[in-house]
């Protein structure tokens, strides 16, 4: 086990084998984004990562172009970051994944938490821990009460940054093929494969939904969707819902 282990990490931490470890797969669409910091990120890792770009939207065609050799953009044939997804991870070619939201930023050294949280055969994929671009008192509370959710309900929240093997990715691509939470599903899949681990580092997301929806009309919005699936409800119809009323 230890032997295996030490192989593996050897593996994903050999940049001179030319080997790519990592794939961040960013859909991308109208609103916030933080697509130079997220390729700034990419390009100093400390092992070999690629950046691949999914256009989610047809107000952003033609306006995205790849910068330098690890950076790929491609367009979704569907509106939904399920969608993206499936469409990015198609052409990953990492041994890792890491689904990234356009409006969410990494930490120093992202890249290495992630090698070594999955060097952990146990361990199926996990998130980072979070915190927003604003420091209000309700934002503030909302932080430890979402990672006491994600802690009690194993989900992993796509606003966190979800990492997992490559291999693992394309076989949980079903759960991703819908338009909206993407996220829960793709948690059950890994929960079914091993540990979901929530790392001590911290993305930082937009808290614009917040800002421009007002904090507990968008909080109560996004519980509502999350009950609403729970109890069975239709991903396109939560979808058209959830972006209608916005």
């Amino acid at each position: 086990m230890i032997e295996g282990m030490a192989a593996r990490m050897a593996e994903w931490q050999s940049p001179n084998e030319g080997r790519t470890i990592i794939s961040v797969i960013v859909p991308v669409h109208e609103g916030i984004s933080r697509l130079p910091q997220i390729r700034a990120s990419v390009q100093t890792s400390n092992v070999i990562a690629e950046l691949i770009v999914v256009i989610n939207g047809p107000e952003l065609v033609g306006k995205i172009s790849p910068e330098g050799p690890l950076e790929t953009v491609l367009i979704a044939n569907r509106i939904g970051r399920g969608y993206a997804f499936i469409e990015g991870s198609k052409a990953a070619k990492g041994l890792l994944s890491l689904l990234l939201h356009s409006d969410t930023t990494l930490p120093n050294d992202w890249d290495s938490a992630i090698v070594k949280a999955l060097s952990d055969p146990k361990t199926a994929g996990g998130a980072f821990s979070r915190s927003f671009d604003e420091k209000s008192a309700y934002l503030q509370f909302l932080l430890p009460l979402g990672s006491l959710m994600s802690w009690v309900m194993g989900d992993v929240w796509g606003d966190r940054g979800i990492f997992l093997r490559t291999d693992l990715l394309k076989e949980c691509l079903p759960a991703l093929d819908v338009p909206i939470m993407e996220d829960v599903r793709l948690g059950r899949c890994l929960r079914k494969h091993g540990k979901v681990r929530l790392l001590r580092e911290t993305v930082t997301t937009s808290a614009d939904a917040f800002r421009k929806h007002g904090s507990i009309r968008h909080t109560a919005r996004f519980l509502k969707c999350r009950l609403w699936y729970a109890l069975g409800g239709n991903p396109g119809q939560i979808f058209d819902y959830y972006y209608s009323r916005r």
